[in-house]
């Protein structure tokens, strides 16, 4: 049985998975951690530069079942709003929340980072950390904040925020392609019922400028072999996220990734009904 007194620590960024950036964040936690043996480590790479990736892993994972304590720590920092060079590499803050089932979070706060999460927030404040001065924030800095925060230093957390303030995420975007090639999406099941769509209904799917004929299911191996699933997923909970499903058996075949042209987050698309 899971160590009651255990913290899972969640490290969502996006680096290449296994890679020195990794390598170096864990290091660094590591060492500034009171008890390094009661916290277990999980590393998840999201694609670059990503931020609705990151916030839409960092929603899956926080409202998963645990038993223990449950820290979440994500960082993407695209640094898009401002295109002048950055004066001491100066970047996005670090934010905390909590949310109403007890997990935390630190997050640099980028764009979509806390989106999903939105209205589980139950406190949500401003964490004292240098915006500047090094390249590599993730490491030189951050870190020893997550680590201070498992340890019990919350002296670290400074202003409260107002979570009105957080951006809304749009219905009609790319979140997350997984491992087999499925297109998980911002929408909801109850986006399609809202907008009259219902199963077996044959409708067209335009996105990253390709567009294809595809089915509103129930789950995406209710369709035959090589057609295009518009189905609730696995993702999203008691209201799950819509996915564009291309079933194949075998993955040298065309998934629905592939034949959307590997859209990238946040790449917005279409549902049409067909007349």
């Amino acid at each position: 049985m899971p160590d009651k007194d255990s913290t899972l620590l969640h490290v969502i960024c996006d680096y290449a998975p296994n890679g020195l950036e990794f390598a170096e964040i864990m290091s660094r936690i590591q060492f500034h951690l009171a008890d390094p043996h009661q916290v277990t480590i999980q590393q998840l790479a999201t694609p670059p530069l990503d931020t609705i990736a990151v916030g839409f892993v960092t929603y899956q994972l926080a409202l998963a079942p645990v038993d223990g304590r449950m820290f979440i720590y994500g960082n993407a920092a695209p640094r898009r709003d401002q295109r002048e060079a950055q004066e001491n590499n100066v970047g996005s803050g670090l934010k905390y929340v909590r949310l109403k089932n007890g997990v935390e979070i630190m997050q640099v706060y980028s764009q979509y980072s806390l989106s999903f999460l939105k209205d589980e927030i139950v406190e949500f404040r401003d964490v004292a950390s240098p915006a500047a001065g090094s390249q590599f924030r993730s490491r030189d800095y951050f870190p020893e904040r997550v680590a201070k925060l498992i340890n019990g230093d919350r002296e670290i957390l400074t202003d409260e925020l107002n979570v009105s303030e957080i951006e809304e995420v749009p219905n009609n975007l790319v979140a997350w392609t997984d491992g087999f090639g499925n297109v998980k999406t911002t929408m909801r099941k109850s986006d399609l019922v809202k907008q009259g769509f219902k199963p077996g209904e044959k409708v067209q799917v335009i996105l990253n400028g390709v567009s294809l004929v595809g089915v509103i299911a129930d789950g995406g191996f209710t369709v035959e072999r090589g057609v295009l699933a518009v189905n609730a997923g696995s993702s999203g909970y008691d209201d799950p996220f819509v996915e564009l499903f291309l079933r194949v058996h075998h993955m040298v075949e065309k998934t629905a990734a592939v034949r959307f042209d590997y859209p990238a987050g946040g790449s917005p698309f279409e549902i049409r009904k067909l007349s």
